[in-house]
């Protein structure tokens, strides 16, 4: 006797767990991987660059990507990096009991 089934014998061992509800979860965040083409030389200078910044170069270009698709407000940061300072020089000020 044979150890397979028959495709009606298989057949009707997959009806019975057609009905049967299939609980399945969905990925929260799905990552896609691109190529880039360089030369040579251009790879050379990507690599320099990841090198220096201490990154490795997937995730360096992943950084540079990403910057330049979200620019940084320089205005804003500049006038929160300004508000920031005034705020510490009124806390230095507090603690060395002076009052603004």
């Amino acid at each position: 006797m044979s150890d397979y089934l028959s495709r009606d014998d298989r057949a009707a061992l997959e009806a019975e767990f057609d009905d049967l509800p299939v609980e399945a979860g969905t990925a929260a965040d799905v990552s896609i991987v691109i190529s880039v083409r360089l030369r040579g030389d251009e790879l050379a200078a990507v690599e320099r660059a990841a090198s220096v910044a201490g990154v490795p170069l997937s995730t360096f270009i992943r950084q540079a990507a990403l910057g330049a698709a979200n620019p940084l407000d320089v205005r804003a940061a500049s006038a929160r990096a300004e508000a920031i300072q005034n705020e510490a020089r009124k806390l230095i000020a507090l603690l060395h009991g002076e009052v603004a």
